[in-house]
């Protein structure tokens, strides 16, 4: 899994007649600057356009892991689902999978040398 920025925009119309969806607004999901700055310059040439707010928005993408790193699978009732646990960083956080049939614990995204998260206890 890793952390990914993405933008939220809203764009307002003063009337839905003159919005080309025929809605007074319309919310738009980007991934990429490049697509934010398209949006943006495009609400700034109508002249119908009333307001284009828009914020990052950083979500955890990927999958989450299906095993331990010795093979156990996660998979199954309480006695195989691991322990979940979350860590606040300033990276956005880091999702915590401790295996109940070994010591493993599994970290994802990886706490890097920018994280500020504390490192997991095996004995917690």
């Amino acid at each position: 899994m890793e952390w990914r920025d993405r933008w939220h925009i809203t764009i307002r119309w003063d009337r839905a007649d003159n919005s080309p969806a025929g809605v007074v607004s319309v919310e738009r999901v980007v991934d990429h600057p490049d697509e934010l700055r398209y949006l943006i310059g495009r609400a700034r040439a109508d002249p119908h356009v009333v307001a284009f707010p828009y914020r990052r928005v950083r979500e955890l993408v990927g999958e989450e892991p299906d095993a331990c790193l010795e093979g156990h699978r996660y998979a199954g009732g309480s006695a195989t689902r691991p322990v979940r646990d979350w860590w606040p960083c300033s990276c956005g956080g880091h999702l915590v999978l401790r295996c109940r049939l070994c010591p493993d614990i599994r970290v994802d995204p990886v706490v890097s040398t920018e994280c500020d998260a504390a490192k997991p206890r095996p004995d917690s």
